[in-house]
């Protein structure tokens, strides 16, 4: 313990510090949060160490205030390690702990509303946004800049409510409600088979000696992983540990949150980006006092102030949105496993499709291996067969009214489909038709010309989005109007390409008595817009759902017995060295979905490559076979597991400034043996919001040591203001 009047080293949570030395106003520990001032700005931060900048004592500042809250000693060490794995600054870490400004501050007085649902108010886009941020947080009172941002809607369309009296003000202070943990129960609903009740077994003795074990729980769709780690959490939670259930965002249904209210008695206390700031700081309050102990939470939750922390599980381990490339670039599955190792507790990966670097651990010994075979309940699994659409061409068919044969429109959907489309539908089944495309057209072209509608701040195509009657860039939001005629030499414009808008055209002219709905992230921009469209399924009040990969996880629709993947081919061929695993994880997924309840389902993928070895591995279901393969082909190429990656982005808003910049990294570029530096070249997505970007590629072996010496490269460069420099130490995203 350090006394008042000692020197330590205080950590602040910004991108730039590994620690300031502070005179301490009062006794603290190691990881004690503290309030501090940097160049006039109070931030919070924690105590790291002894102070060690060599400052003569007259220069040192004291603490403004030590709170008796603080981190653990394993919190400490594991911030060291990730900022030493990723590249991050230690105190870029603590910014994804301490990520609430105010936590440590009186509640601020400011005015909240509560939403009016008023009868026969025509509900534009906008307002029921603002509808749905109020569902979202229980229909609690809420600030504006909380409606603005939760709903993402303008101030103009808070104000229009206020004024029209949908947004009704009501307190004008946040109170100051100390969040208490649901009481939760086991319940005892469901009866576990034998494959679920051996998992669970394993998972609870690990629990029960409170040592590290990392365990991939592998289970085809289906077959009941929720139940088994429910298990696992609730062993640990009646140990009084905390459980921090992690899960991909488009996994946090109400379908997942109804079931944990069966098992335990009560909602989830649940973590993600749509809360209130009060809500928000009342549940990081209530995990750093020990009064929540179960947190159901998106990758951000990882990093909430745990207090004896005893279980994570990271369901849907292989899903990308686990990658964080934002506010520094980290892997959450793998911190969490880091914590774990750390901490010494059990940790648990769940995936139907587990990825390449799991694999990989299990292989090595270093995780343990917990199968599920079978669908839970007795459900079969699905029958899948491609459709080679080189013999079962798509048909053309006319918009309604149209009877020239100049106005016939592209088919996507091919005979072969649209015969088990009707045979579903007659059944009374529903079905689900894939395309992980948004919009209604990716290419707006002239054909005499040449002419490509294209974003003028990034270096992509604008998709035409039909609903809203104009171009979309889906880099940076950019809207545009669609032109009448090409801007270049006044000829008519075309349509290329298919998007979600394009395959529900054709759905209706060729299936017009079929109920439709879109499912993509233009059309499901809030968690209630899901859940009604769940709900609307489980009803039977939708025959053929199109969406997007957001459901391609984590949805149960007993009903849904046809899954047709429009074009199976997209992604087979990408640069990505991950292109194949991505592709097989994703239609795999997809195809999960068909047959869940009592009828058997069917599977059907367009194809022009039915003999691609990934769409023969999902036929046979053999994925072990197309996993073996595909890392056979990456441990001869040395790329991960079996090798390492950094990229090193640059970006500048300037092409002059990018160039002499990357030439100065090439000047100091280290020499190592076994380790290679690639670039810079051009990004394959240039310029992004007016920002040019390069890339470099540092590769190297399983063991080289590739951190320290990229970090004692960068140290050596110092970075112009108008130049921003990425570390992405094994990046997932190659654009």
């Amino acid at each position: 313990m350090f006394k008042a009047g000692d020197v330590v080293k205080i950590l602040i949570p910004n991108v730039v510090n590994s620690g300031y030395d502070y005179r301490l106003t009062a006794s603290a520990d190691l990881g004690s949060f503290v309030r501090v001032s940097v160049m006039n700005h109070k931030y919070i931060g924690v105590v790291y160490g002894i102070g060690d900048s060599g400052l003569d004592k007259n220069k040192i500042k004291d603490t403004l205030e030590v709170f008796s809250e603080h981190l653990s000693i394993n919190d400490l060490q594991w911030i060291q390690k990730m900022s030493e794995w990723t590249l991050m600054t230690p105190g870029a870490v603590l910014r994804l702990i301490i990520n609430i400004p105010d936590a440590f501050s009186p509640p601020r007085v400011e005015q909240l509303y509560k939403y009016d649902e008023m009868p026969n108010l025509r509900m534009t886009e906008s307002r029921q946004s603002v509808a749905d941020a109020f569902a979202s947080n229980d229909n609690e009172a809420m600030s504006v800049s909380d409606i603005q941002n939760i709903a993402k809607v303008s101030a103009s369309v808070v104000k229009g409510m206020i004024q029209r009296g949908i947004l009704v003000p009501c307190d004008i202070r946040v109170k100051e409600n100390e969040f208490e943990n649901n009481e939760y129960r086991d319940m005892g609903t469901v009866q576990l088979n034998q494959e679920q009740s051996i998992a669970a077994h394993e998972l609870c003795c690990a629990i029960d000696k409170s040592n590290y074990a990392a365990y991939l729980l592998d289970g085809i769709t289906g077959s009941g992983k929720t139940q088994v780690y429910f298990d696992a959490a609730w062993r640990a939670y009646s140990q009084g540990k905390s459980v921090l259930l992690m899960m991909p965002e488009i996994a946090l249904t109400a379908q997942f949150m109804d079931r944990y209210e069966k098992r335990f008695g009560a909602r989830p206390v649940v973590w993600h980006s749509n809360l209130t700031a009060a809500r928000r700081r009342e549940i990081w309050r209530g995990v750093l006092r020990g009064k929540i102990r179960m947190v159901v939470g998106t990758r951000s939750a990882l990093f909430l102030p745990w207090q004896n922390l005893g279980l994570i599980v990271v369901d849907e381990e292989h899903d990308g949105s686990y990658k964080q490339e934002d506010m520094g670039n980290y892997h959450a599955r793998d911190m969490a496993v880091l914590r774990a190792k750390i901490s010494g507790f059990p940790i648990v990966l769940a995936s139907a499709t587990p990825s390449a670097e799991t694999l990989q651990n299990v292989a090595d010994g270093k995780y343990k291996h917990l199968r599920l075979t079978s669908r839970f309940g007795g459900a079969s699994l699905p029958e899948i067969r491609t459709i080679d659409v080189r013999e079962s061409r798509p048909e053309q068919y006319r918009l309604s009214g149209a009877t020239d044969d100049a106005d016939l429109q592209t088919g996507y959907l091919s005979p072969i489909l649209c015969e088990n489309m009707r045979a579903t539908l007659d059944a009374g089944h529903q079905i689900m038709l894939f395309i992980n495309r948004r919009g209604f057209a990716p290419i707006v072209q002239c054909k005499k010309c040449g002419w490509v509608a294209q974003c003028p701040d990034c270096s992509v195509g604008m998709t035409y989005h039909k609903h809203l009657g104009k171009l979309l860039c889906h880099m940076c939001g950019r809207m545009a109007p669609l032109p009448d005629k090409c801007p270049n030499c006044g000829n008519a414009i075309t349509y290329r390409g298919a998007g979600l808008e394009k395959i529900q055209e054709e759905v209706s002219i060729k299936f017009p008595g079929a109920r439709t709905a879109l499912v993509s992230s233009d059309t499901m921009v809030s968690r209630q817009a899901l859940e009604r469209l769940v709900h609307r399924m489980e009803n039977g009040d939708i025959d053929i759902v199109i969406g997007t990969q957001i459901l391609a996880k984590g949805h149960h629709f007993p009903n849904l017995t046809l899954v047709g993947v429009v074009d199976a081919d997209m992604g087979l061929f990408g640069t990505d060295f991950r292109a194949a695993e991505h592709t097989f994880q994703q239609l795999f997924q997809v195809a999960g979905r068909a047959g869940r309840g009592g009828v058997p389902g069917k599977v059907l993928l367009q194809t022009y490559q039915p003999d691609h070895p990934v769409l023969q591995a999902i036929c046979d279901g053999d994925r072990d076979a197309f996993m073996a393969a595909d890392m056979a082909a990456r441990r001869s190429a040395k790329m991960p597991p079996y090798g390492q990656l950094i990229a090193i982005i640059v970006e500048a808003n300037k092409e002059t400034t990018l160039k002499n910049f990357c030439k100065t990294l090439i000047n100091l570029a280290p020499v190592a043996s076994g380790v290679k530096i690639m670039g810079p070249i051009a990004a394959q997505i240039y310029q992004v919001r007016n920002w040019y970007r390069m890339r470099f590629l540092i590769a190297g072996d399983a063991k080289a040591m590739l951190q320290p010496l990229v970090k004692h490269w960068i140290d050596k460069v110092r970075v112009p203001a108008n130049v921003r420099l990425k570390i992405d130490v094994n990046p997932q995203n190659f654009m």
